[in-house]
């Protein structure tokens, strides 16, 4: 069985098991090789088996789309048109920061069935890009709206993951499994044994279109302006690493009370994560 049999399979599998699946996609290279994997796994119009849906795209898609830098969403708008998706967002039940030593990312947790899924971005500093626009980390990331309860009506949920991917927080990230109950839901993994080279592969044999501004070559093009994994913030006075009591406000040009210590840490591996 080649690895897209069994993708294919591990789709029509959990569509098999649920009665209203759904996929997250972010619309970078592994998120379009499952979403072009489910236009083969349920090619009917039916989301494989239980209900009738418009013409398109065969499941609905959750997208967790950030309201700054529209330019970060103009690949995934100009897809869903293109696929005729049903895109469904919402805001996260809570925000806060995840540090180490070397790095902090910004962390919106969502409604996952009865739980949540924690949706890092890695953060790029007013440093590194000087000529562009930045958002502040306190009054628009960590303040932005947010949603206590939640009718989540998914039942099954397919995630674009893989066990060879290398997250820049935590390292490896190795899956444990391909199909999972997780938040009281059924969750797979069709692309769990794939690797960059297959991904890359199978786009390129399908003609799968990918975000041209943040890809060349079979990798991720340096200047991250397009792309919607990071943001561009400043953090100074919600890093909980600091400990003084201002800091300095580059946007406003002064010093400011440093809040660092008030910030919620959200560092939850997912239980289907290998830690590795």
């Amino acid at each position: 069985m080649t690895k897209i049999e069994k993708s294919i399979g591990l789709i029509q599998l959990l569509a098999e098991k649920t009665r209203a699946p759904a996929v997250m996609l972010s619309f970078g290279k592994d998120s379009m090789v499952l979403a072009d994997l489910i236009r083969q796994a349920l090619p009917s119009g039916l989301n494989g088996i239980h209900f009738p849906r418009l013409l398109g795209f065969p499941l609905p898609v959750i997208y967790h789309r950030d309201p700054w830098f529209p330019v970060k969403n103009e690949f995934a708008d100009r897809t869903a048109r293109a696929w005729t998706m049903e895109v469904h967002d919402f805001p996260p039940a809570i925000t806060g920061v995840k540090t180490n030593d070397k790095r902090l990312e910004l962390v919106s947790r969502y409604h996952f069935g009865n739980e949540g899924i924690d949706i890092p971005k890695n953060v790029c500093g007013p440093d590194e890009y000087a000529r562009r626009d930045y958002m502040c980390g306190l009054n628009d990331y960590l303040m932005r709206p947010k949603t206590a309860l939640m009718a989540y009506p998914w039942d099954g949920m397919f995630i674009g993951h893989k066990s060879s991917d290398v997250d820049e927080f935590e390292g490896r990230v190795p899956l444990k499994y391909d199909l999972i109950k997780a938040g009281g839901i059924l969750v797979a993994f069709p692309l769990r044994d794939w690797s960059d080279e297959d991904v890359w592969d199978h786009i390129e044999a399908n003609h799968i279109p990918v975000q041209e501004t943040r890809y060349s070559d079979r990798r991720e093009v340096p200047d991250k302006w397009y792309n919607n994994d990071y943001l561009h913030a400043c953090t100074a006075c919600v890093d909980p690493r600091n400990k003084a009591d201002e800091v300095f406000c580059p946007k406003l040009k002064r010093n400011v009370p440093n809040h660092g210590h008030e910030v919620l840490t959200i560092a939850q591996v997912p239980p289907y994560i290998e830690k590795g």
